[in-house]
């Protein structure tokens, strides 16, 4: 068996579901994190199977410290992790039509400490490969709709995280990217866009089209990844009018280029 894994923090919603297929089809090993009261066990052994890989499922809860502890201690013994997969931000679930942050019990600076922790204390192992990756996911507004404040703060805590560990990794053979996720399909249905339903379903991308482009993306190497050409247009034409680029804007970097 390979021995290589991918961790995905999050991975109890949709996109994090759609992400673990396309990490088990390139035929890597994986470990599924439910920050969440949802297990994954059978969801895990499904994708063992089907594409003859170890999958390893496992409840966390990032409030928990010594629990973080245990977890990563854990897996730097026994599993060499190639690849980091930050889901928590920005993940759905369509039974609950509401974000996976928000169904957590923990507020999101406990949940963010809890995510940094982990990817911190794996970092010295992905360091030492002549390759790795950390991929973190941070909703975007594409639609007319702004996000609630609580979720505005959260993706500004998250895009700072990635930009900070982007800037102290840079000559280093561990790549990080950020996704900013296009509208999802599946979702649509269940929201209602007078006037503009049609439109919406234009720009909308099934999860595991977005998966297969954020996986994509991530082992070119890319550092800005925005599945779907019309929404790459929208990011440059509203990310000035979105609170946490606004209060980032001496960071961010100009020359960074999406991928499609």
């Amino acid at each position: 068996m390979n021995t290589q894994y991918t961790i995905i923090l999050g991975a109890e919603g949709e996109l994090g579901r759609a992400m673990a297929r396309e990490v088990a089809r390139k035929e890597c090993n994986l470990i599924l994190v439910s920050t969440t009261s949802i297990d994954l066990q059978r969801f895990a052994i499904g994708l063992q199977l089907k594409h003859e890989i170890q999958a390893i499922a496992v409840k966390l809860d990032l409030s928990n410290q010594e629990e973080i502890q245990s977890f990563t201690n854990s897996l730097r013994d026994k599993y060499e992790i190639r690849a980091l997969i930050n889901n928590i931000t920005c993940d759905w679930s369509l039974s609950k039509n509401r974000c996976i942050s928000e169904l957590a019990k923990e507020d999101f600076q406990t949940r963010l400490r809890g995510a940094i922790l982990i990817t911190r204390s794996l970092l010295p192992q992905m360091k030492s490969h002549p390759t790795s990756y950390i991929q973190h996911f941070i909703p975007f507004p594409f639609r007319k709709e702004q996000f609630s404040s609580d979720l505005q703060h959260s993706v500004a805590k998250m895009y700072a995280f990635t930009k900070e560990i982007e800037a102290k990794l840079k000559h280093t053979g561990v790549s990080v990217s950020m996704v900013h996720p296009a509208p999802i399909k599946n979702l649509i249905g269940q929201t209602e866009f007078p006037g503009r339903l049609f439109e919406e379903e234009i720009r909308a991308m099934a999860t595991s089209m977005i998966a297969n482009k954020a996986l994509k993306g991530m082992l070119r190497g890319d550092r800005l990844i925005i599945p779907g050409f019309r929404n790459k247009i929208l990011f440059y034409l509203n990310r000035h009018a979105t609170s946490w680029f606004r209060s980032s804007e001496e960071s961010f970097d100009q020359g960074l280029q999406p991928s499609l």
